[in-house]
């Protein structure tokens, strides 16, 4: 998630609220060094910046950020520190856009369970199991399509013995 996080630009999380007026803010894990210029996220949606000069570290894995201006919004729980920060619905969407290209493209379910980092195949087979039926037909049409078949050419069909008898018997 480390690795993640760092290439989606956050810096840490806010662990406990600030009030507009204080220079201090408590955050958990950090990402990236905080000491710098950040943009604050509530919901993945900027609400403002924060300079951050210098960073105490806590027993665990929090710091306490000073920051170079008092707050002039109130911070909440949960809210990011961070640059260019993706929206959460969209990191993840583009994991299920990947696996649905992949799988529409004709990639072997097992190399796609793998990349996700599913623990078997069947977590990725139950998950896009809509997008398996059209790759289904798809993989029956190509194995039809393979079959040589024998082309028929409509011949004159012979009489039969029978069938002569029976014509010459009506007239």
């Amino acid at each position: 998630m480390q690795v993640i996080a760092r290439r989606v630009g956050l810096c840490c999380a806010v662990v406990s609220a600030a009030s507009a007026g204080t220079a201090v803010v408590t955050v958990g894990r950090r990402h990236i060094a905080p000491e710098g210029t950040w943009m604050v996220y509530r919901d993945r949606d900027p609400i403002g910046a924060v300079t951050v000069t210098k960073c105490i570290w806590r027993r665990g894995s929090g710091a306490t950020l000073t920051l170079a201006e008092p707050l002039t919004f109130n911070l909440r729980p949960k809210d990011e520190l961070g640059q260019r920060v993706l929206s959460r619905r969209r990191l993840h969407d583009l994991r299920h856009s990947s696996a649905s290209i992949q799988l529409d493209a004709g990639v072997d379910l097992a190399l796609i369970s793998k990349r996700h980092g599913h623990s078997s195949t069947a977590i990725t087979s139950d998950l896009y199991v809509h997008l398996l039926c059209s790759a289904r037909q798809r993989a029956a049409e190509a194995v039809a399509s393979a079959v040589p078949r024998a082309s028929r050419v409509p011949t004159s069909r012979p009489q039969l013995p029978n069938e002569e008898s029976a014509e010459f018997s009506e007239s």
